[in-house]
């Protein structure tokens, strides 16, 4: 069989938030480039796919084609990315800065994007210098809209490879059916794990670290009851809390017991169990468990080889949150910390001769024609889910190539 040779001024690996952004950064040089997109082929881990990845997996196999395996890593490769999974979440109204060039231009274009409707205030603490808002969660595209939205927008835009790329060499990227594409640059928004199979296509003798947030979950008892949102969410209402200078500093989400299916609690009895009883929902009132994140609660984790571990953490003990549950009179029963990967991930290493580099820096000594534009690359990331702040530092890293 012939293999086919395509030419194109830049190609993206991934289809996800990264990806969008990246494709939007470059059309706002308004230069017309010849871009190839390459979505990847989707996979999952069984054994260690979040709860609410594992409910979309099943609820929608008309659009997911996700292959799930017996490995140590997945790959979510459906266009979207994990936002599909995760869009209700996506944080684009956050950034106060309007310093920066075009940042009104940027915003509007992901608020259109996702139809962002902001959440309503439900009441604001103030306390130490701090100041915690409570909020019904922002509303956005989800699931299904949100792929076809995806779609059209990178059909418009770019010529679509449904495939998986397995290596890069130089300008030359090889798909898993045995094309070739050339590039003049590289983009890779191909997420942790098709980043780190990428890079070591180029040089298989590297390890890796990477950062993720790490956050804390409590079950609470509150005996009144403070939102009446009718939102389609599982969790009813978020908590941030800002500093004295109106930047986040923590951030929680609210889940009702009574909002989450039976399967958020048995683990791995959700592969055997019927899809009838995965559904069921416990008719519990008044406790909440609130999920917690900090800026300053980061875990560091080393990838050698196929294995996976956690090199250290640094827990935040959300004193801040302690005092606002005291404020309203609610009680917190406990807490504990779950082994599940947030997908924050961001400062992403490669270590070479016991030696740690960033991974553009690692990337322009070997081979100067791929660049990593998303949050995989970025030192610090907010601790909110995917949001705006990360979509103006990608098209800002844009600029310096």
């Amino acid at each position: 069989m012939k293999k086919i040779k395509k030419d194109f001024d830049i190609i993206v690996v991934g289809s996800g938030l990264s990806a969008l952004s990246t494709i939007y950064g470059i059309q706002l040089n308004k230069k017309k480039y010849k871009i190839a997109l390459i979505t990847g082929k989707p996979k999952f881990d069984i054994k260690n796919n979040h709860p609410k990845i594992f409910k979309d997996l099943m609820n929608f196999k008309n659009i997911l084609s996700h292959k799930l395996h017996q490995g140590n890593f997945s790959l979510p490769g459906n266009i979207g990315g994990l936002v599909f999974f995760w869009g209700q979440q996506c944080n684009i109204n956050e950034n106060k800065d309007s310093s920066k060039k075009n940042i009104f231009k940027i915003k509007k274009f992901f608020s259109n994007f996702f139809k962002l409707k902001n959440g309503k205030k439900i009441f604001e603490k103030k306390f130490d210098n701090l100041s915690a808002v409570f909020e019904t969660p922002d509303e956005t595209l989800k699931q299904s809209k949100l792929f076809l939205k995806f779609k059209n927008y990178y059909k418009k835009k770019c010529n679509i490879f449904y495939n998986e790329a397995i290596s890069i060499n130089k300008n030359q990227i090889i798909l898993d059916n045995g094309v070739k594409i050339y590039g003049d640059k590289i983009f890779l928004c191909t997420g942790l794990i098709g980043t780190i199979n990428l890079v070591r296509s180029m040089n298989d003798k590297v390890d890796f670290t990477f950062n993720d947030h790490s956050p804390s979950i409590d079950l609470i008892y509150a005996k009144s009851k403070r939102n009446n949102s009718t939102s389609k969410n599982i969790y009813s209402m978020i908590c941030k809390i800002y500093s004295k200078k109106k930047k986040i500093q923590m951030y929680s989400k609210f889940y009702p017991l009574n909002s989450l299916e039976i399967l958020f609690f048995i683990g791995r009895l959700k592969f055997y169990l019927p899809k009838l009883i995965l559904n069921y929902k416990l008719n519990i009132k008044g406790f909440y468990f609130v999920q917690k994140w900090s800026n300053s609660s980061i875990s560091e984790y080393k990838i050698k080889g196929s294995s996976l571990k956690r090199e250290k953490t640094n827990f935040e003990k959300f004193i801040e949150l302690s005092n606002v549950y005291k404020n309203l009179n609610y009680r917190r029963l406990f807490t504990f910390t779950p082994k599940l990967l947030n997908f924050h991930f961001h400062n992403l290493k490669v270590i070479k001769n016991n030696k740690k580099y960033k991974i553009n820096n690692y990337l322009k000594k070997i081979n100067p024609n791929v660049y990593c534009p998303g949050m995989l690359s970025q030192e610090i990331i907010n601790c909110l889910p995917p949001s705006f702040n990360s979509f103006v530092k990608i098209i800002d890293n844009l600029k310096k190539i």
